[in-house]
């Protein structure tokens, strides 16, 4: 198959050649319009710049590029320190690009790497619908995924969600629990429907009906649903006796909303968390979490890069087990609790 030239883009771009090679280069002249005219006729045609071939000159600049969802997600910027400092034992700089869950902006954050001729790319995708939008672009630069958002046919250090989630549902159904409900999560997320996947299997094992407040709309009202809820004992009838939160951060501010509204956390009910984050460690809340282990999987996606960038391996997939951090948000329920 002959290879597409900067030429045949220009040409479906309707600009010259100048121009594709300026968008390419997120060159400030150029109109944001035109650079999304001009990489879109790059993924129509799967074209590969010459800065991601290394045809030329064939040199490394020992920079690797890390592209996340939201660094101010604690988890994610603990992955990415872990990430940055392995990355410098090894003699590589990292460059981050932060794109807000915005598809779009994800996919130009991914051209801005390939500007700055990063030797790998490390990107945290929206969905696996925009992760298969930066295959023109890429090619054969070495790239891995983080996390569970991207489709089959790529590199990837990931954790498993459908065993995290179901061992939390699973450990307190053996605390004696029986109204558990799943909080939090944005729909279209591979990690979210991975994670109520295990949660139904474990629910479903015991014959319980799943209960799940997921997207923005419900998330909206979350917090005053747990305001509303009655205090005291299980048989008063509170729609729950324990919570799955998507995250240690909806965790954190379950536990704050339902204190708000008079309820205790673990006397009125038990609460998990994802993600292990530090804050849920801190003394006054220890809050059981299921572990995503960033220390590993940060290592681990560093070391499969650069085995790629060295030539020393081809597509990886990597699939990291859970840890069932259990702290003080649980309590074992009396025989007379249970409904």
């Amino acid at each position: 198959m002959e290879r597409v030239t900067i030429y045949d883009v220009a040409k479906l771009a309707k600009v010259s050649p100048t121009t594709v090679s300026r968008a390419l280069h997120d060159h400030p002249a150029i109109s944001k319009k035109t650079k999304q005219r001009v990489r879109a006729a790059c993924e129509q045609l799967a074209y590969v710049p010459d800065i991601v071939a290394r045809g030329l000159s064939g040199q490394k600049t020992h920079t690797i590029g890390v592209i996340v969802t939201d660094i101010s997600d604690p988890y994610l910027s603990a992955l990415c320190a872990v990430i940055e400092q392995y990355c410098s034992a090894h003699g590589y700089r990292v460059l981050l690009g932060n794109t807000l869950h915005d598809p779009q902006y994800e996919l130009e954050a991914v051209g801005r790497m390939l500007s700055q001729q990063v030797d790998g790319l490390l990107i945290s995708a929206h969905s696996p619908q925009s992760q298969a939008r930066h295959k023109a672009l890429i090619g054969s630069l070495p790239c891995v995924y983080l996390g569970n958002n991207h489709t089959p046919d790529c590199s990837y250090v990931e954790v498993d969600n459908d065993r995290g989630a179901y061992e939390a549902a699973q450990y307190l159904y053996h605390l004696g629990h029986r109204r558990i409900v799943f909080a939090g999560g944005r729909v279209g997320s591979r990690t979210l429907e991975l994670r109520l996947n295990g949660y139904r299997r474990s629910l479903l094992s015991h014959g319980l009906i799943p209960r799940e407040i997921v997207g923005t709309e419900q998330m909206a009202g979350l917090w005053q649903w747990f305001r509303r809820q009655p205090a005291g004992g299980a048989q008063n009838g509170r729609a729950f006796d324990a919570v799955i939160a998507y995250t240690d951060i909806i965790a954190l501010n379950i536990l704050n909303a339902a204190e708000t509204g008079g309820l205790r956390v673990p006397e009125d009910f038990s609460l998990i968390g994802f993600d292990d984050i530090a804050f849920g460690r801190l003394r006054h809340v220890r809050l059981t979490s299921v572990s995503q282990s960033h220390t590993r999987t940060g290592q681990l996606a560093v070391e499969r890069l650069l085995a790629q960038i060295d030539g020393r391996s081809g597509q990886t997939a990597d699939t990291l087990p859970p840890e069932l951090m259990i702290r003080d948000t649980c309590r074992r329920m009396e025989d007379k609790e249970r409904s």
